[in-house]
């Protein structure tokens, strides 16, 4: 039964590689540890600095953002939530799935920009108040005083993602609606002031439990949604719709899951809740969350850490994503001696 899962994993990782040239190696994961939920990008106005951020759940300082210039040494340059007054409700969000979940770091306007959600798992699903959406933004990100405090707004639901379509109107997509079934929604919000206008179902997933972790990319005069489904146990997934319209309607990728490893023997698990970028020639890469515990799924001490692949996207076309495992081939990455500011 596991055959299939490993020809094609091995024929998508060639199909990802083609054109390659001399490509490069790298070790996953690239963050070890607990650091779930990746969001990454890339900005050659800062200095030619990749930049991302992970979930923190109760930790404080929370939201741990790293940095790298050649997408293999990173360093942890400091939390975007670092003062008590930023979010006073952290506190009192004392359950283990409680506290700040899945942040999505974007840069627009010179600025950096957050939206995350604090999640009160005490409450009860029915209490709308459970679901604590949030924005920050910074100037400078080496600055724990650069992070704003945070601004709210109105969603019932998590994961959110800030958008900004081509005439500069501003956008958040995000998942989950308990009462009345598993979707993602969007909605034209100001990201100053928390405003936010009426929320739409853009896209309900493949079919695979709780599709969430939406994130959205224009591309090619198309627009590239993707999600992560199954729960973020062994089934987990990532999967991709796309649209001519930001609103949708979205259609499914006939390829989905675009990345998983469930039902192979890899000992990467859970590979889902993945984000694209790219690097200074035009590369894409993704990053996702994985554990190390084997298709078992007994024994993962580490907890979900943040892992990373090589991705190719031809003009028109869906990208393919090499499958995750411990070494990676890739492209060519990029190399730069200088050193990055931060706090480790």
């Amino acid at each position: 039964m596991l055959l299939t899962p490993l020809l094609l994993g091995l024929t998508a990782c060639v199909s990802a590689l083609g054109g390659h040239g001399h490509d490069s190696t790298f070790n996953n994961p690239i963050f070890p540890g607990f650091y779930p939920d990746p969001s990454c990008i890339y900005i050659p106005e800062r200095d030619h600095t990749f930049f991302c951020a992970s979930s923190s759940f109760n930790a404080f300082p929370g939201i741990p953002i790293h940095a790298s210039k050649d997408l293999q040494n990173w360093k942890l340059i400091g939390h975007a939530l670092n003062r008590k007054e930023q979010l006073p409700r952290l506190a009192e969000t004392n359950r283990l799935t409680s506290g700040i979940w899945a942040p999505a770091l974007r840069f627009h306007d010179d600025t950096f920009w957050l939206v995350t959600t604090l999640v009160d798992d005490d409450r009860p699903q029915a209490d709308f108040s459970r679901w604590d959406n949030i924005i920050f933004k910074a100037k400078d990100p080496y600055n724990p005083k650069s992070w704003s405090n945070a601004v709210h707004f109105n969603f019932t639901g998590y994961d959110t993602e800030p958008f900004w379509d081509e005439d500069g109107k501003a956008y958040i997509t995000g998942a989950h609606a308990w009462q009345v079934g598993p979707y993602i929604e969007q909605a034209e919000v100001d990201l100053d002031t928390g405003k936010a206008g009426e929320w739409r179902v853009i896209w309900n997933g493949t079919g695979g439990m709780a599709p969430e972790g939406p994130h959205i990319y224009r591309k090619y005069g198309w627009y590239y949604l993707l999600a992560a489904e199954g729960g973020t146990g062994v089934d987990h997934m990532v999967t991709m719709a796309r649209s001519k319209t930001l609103s949708g309607p979205y259609e499914s990728n006939p390829g989905n899951p675009v990345l998983t490893n469930a039902n192979t023997t890899s000992y990467f698990q859970t590979v889902g809740h993945c984000d694209l970028f790219q690097d200074s020639n035009g590369n894409w890469w993704a990053v996702a969350l994985s554990t190390r515990s084997g298709p078992e799924y007994l024994h993962y001490p580490m907890g979900r850490e943040t892992v990373m692949t090589a991705v190719s996207w031809p003009e028109g076309e869906w990208p393919t994503f090499t499958p995750i495992a411990g070494r990676m081939s890739g492209w060519p990455m990029p190399r730069d001696a200088k050193d990055i500011r931060g706090v480790g």
